[in-house]
């Protein structure tokens, strides 16, 4: 079987499949993405209207982070999970602006400055790639910064895998958002790494993944301005 699969061209049985199923093909429909552009614009500058600290022009940073993402085929690099490439594109970006507008916020919270890491790097679209690593670092005051943002509403978890330190000398935060309800808090993966395990679960939505389920109490809303000691001490 194998001989015949390489007489054809093909070096693996999971290449033939998507072959001989039209799977391999994968156009993009650039007029949904636009749409979704506009939506993308739309609703994040509304949320941009109740940070309270100025950011970039939301319309700036989709239509630089669309063209980028177009220009140099990126798309087909992020994992779609069987989604359609479109839908892939909006969650990605949703999370994407969220981060990059509540940079200043978060910078203001933490008292640091904090620069893009990791290698979904738009800045470097050559050299991109969709991995797991935390979205800001400041190494001058040794600070990792993960963002995670919900836009659903309900319960907010945050995934085992996603508290693993990078560096044992650097701090490391994850921010949560809940773009739904307008609310974030500040999680030190120090104190998530003391929790027991029977706090954890496997999230069928997550593949089974281990998940926390962040109390509702941790949230606070984002217009009014808290410290990281209000999260650690509170």
């Amino acid at each position: 079987m194998r001989d015949y699969r390489k007489a054809l061209g093909f070096s693996n049985a999971s290449a033939t499949k998507d072959y001989m199923s039209a799977k391999d093909i994968k156009l993009v429909n650039w007029e949904l993405v636009q749409l979704y552009n506009s939506r993308l614009i739309d609703t994040f500058s509304k949320i941009q209207s109740t940070i309270p600290i100025e950011t970039q022009a939301v319309e700036t940073i989709v239509n630089d982070a669309y063209f980028t993402i177009r220009n140099n085929d990126l798309l087909m690099q992020l994992s779609n999970h069987g989604r359609g490439l479109e839908s892939v594109y909006f969650s990605w970006m949703q999370g994407y602006i969220a981060a990059v507008i509540f940079k200043p916020f978060i910078e203001e919270q933490l008292g640091c400055v904090l620069h893009q890491n990791g290698a979904d790097d738009l800045n470097n679209p050559q050299l991109f790639a969709k991995k797991s690593d935390p979205d800001f670092v400041d190494h001058d005051r040794k600070i990792f910064v993960e963002v995670q943002a919900g836009f659903k509403g309900g319960k907010i978890d945050i995934k085992r895998s996603k508290i693993n330190p990078k560096l044992p000398d650097y701090e490391y935060y994850i921010v949560c958002l809940d773009c739904f309800n307008g609310q974030y808090c500040i999680l030190s993966v120090r104190d998530l790494l003391t929790l027991p395990e029977t706090v954890w679960y496997n999230n069928p939505l997550w593949e089974g993944a281990l998940c926390y389920t962040i109390d509702e109490s941790q949230m606070k809303s984002w217009t009014q301005t808290n410290t990281i000691e209000y999260f650690i001490h509170s």
